[in-house]
């Protein structure tokens, strides 16, 4: 079973009141988005990914905030608030990004009527050099805001050192995703995802413990998971939304997650040869697929050519309603990337409070006959 709020959440509370018993600042981040963990860790602090999913209740409350046209996350995130989720209670502070509309509405709210911190951070929308020099400038900016709302100067030594830490998370992701490919798919899409929520919940030093264990335990096992196989793409799925459990469920097994809930997600390193910040604006720049999305033609093409390669029957590229990141013109090149391929697929648009669980089932069963 996929992990849920309710066997998390209690014990995630008692783990962050244990941190700030020691001084130490929780900082909230919108989990799609490109938020440089490493700075914040850098400054002792801890950062803390608000990556609980919504339901009818905590969409209802959002409305009093945002439109019904906002994204379901979005509205439930400042539900959550609203009310009064004893989690998100423990944020010294709230990081707040420009990659997505939603973002940038849903943490001014936050900061102005539950009266706590904000601290923005921008990334540009482009690839070019100039963006990448705005970007390195960007960072130090924030890692100053950072300083100052800490108290804790952040030096390059630290940077790197943080940097060390979490590119040796991603490592062992990247051993994990191996694994799975050269064995054979031991771990489900559900699996996989916990995986990355231990991360959004504990922090990179459990996920690094945890991702330990996982590998000594792959080692040994040899039971192959068998089903049709779909890359998933798209929306990520945030912790107590069963969708990837329900997808499975039909049949049709996950082995490619490449949303920011997924394994694939942290197929890159940071360049640890370089200027700290200059590491992290390469990095963070250049990820794809994160919440803001810069969709190249290279993402479509990339989409291809994971699906050809690990024998795939499927794609199921996921849209939460509403979602701006993913205007129409990304569902008609998709649509036109794909249909040239002749690769099945299935564009998955829902809406947390008013999408229902028979309608999900009756599109994925359907999708599972359209590929056989």
């Amino acid at each position: 079973m996929p992990m849920t709020e309710n066997s998390s959440v209690s014990e995630v509370i008692s783990y962050i009141k244990r941190l700030k018993e020691t001084q130490t600042k929780i900082y909230g981040i919108m989990s799609h988005g490109l938020v440089p963990e490493e700075l914040i860790y850098a400054a002792d602090g801890f950062p803390l990914r608000l990556s609980l999913t919504g339901d009818k209740s905590s969409a209802t409350q959002g409305i009093e905030y945002l439109t019904s046209a906002t994204c379901s996350f979005a509205r439930s995130t400042i539900g959550h608030f609203e009310l009064k989720n004893e989690l998100y209670s423990e944020l010294d502070a709230i990081i707040a990004g420009n990659y997505c509309n939603g973002e940038i509405c849903t943490t001014e709210l936050i900061s102005e009527y539950f009266r706590i911190p904000r601290i923005n951070i921008v990334f540009p929308s482009t690839k070019s050099e100039s963006a990448l020099k705005f970007q390195i400038a960007e960072l130090n900016h924030f890692k100053e805001d950072i300083e100052r709302f800490s108290g804790n100067q952040i030096t390059n030594t630290q940077i790197s050192e943080a940097i060390q830490i979490y590119n040796q998370e991603r490592k062992l992701i990247q051993e994990v995703v191996k694994i799975q490919a050269e064995k054979g798919v031991l771990l489900s899409g559900v699996e996989c995802s916990d995986l990355i929520y231990k991360h959004f919940l504990y922090g990179v030093k459990a996920a690094i413990e945890n991702l330990q264990k996982v590998l000594m335990e792959l080692k040994d096992r040899s039971s192959i998971l068998e089903a049709k196989r779909i890359i998933f793409a798209g929306a990520g799925v945030p912790i107590g939304d069963d969708l990837i459990h329900l997808i499975e469920n039909h049949g049709l097994l996950v082995i490619k997650n490449l949303t920011w809930t997924g394994l694939d997600y942290y197929n890159s390193l940071i360049d640890e040869n370089i200027a700290p910040l200059e590491g992290l604006a390469n990095f963070y720049i250049n990820n794809e697929n994160s919440g803001r999305m810069i969709l190249s033609d290279n993402f479509f093409t990339n989409l291809v050519d994971i699906y050809e390669d690990c024998n795939a029957d499927g794609i199921l590229f996921y849209i939460i309603k509403y979602c701006s990141i993913f205007p129409s013109v990304i569902s008609m090149k998709l649509k036109q990337t794909l249909s040239e391929k002749e690769i099945p697929y299935l564009e998955l648009e829902r809406d947390y409070a008013i999408t229902t669980e028979a309608q999900l089932q009756t599109r994925l069963q359907a999708f599972k006959e359209m590929i056989g």
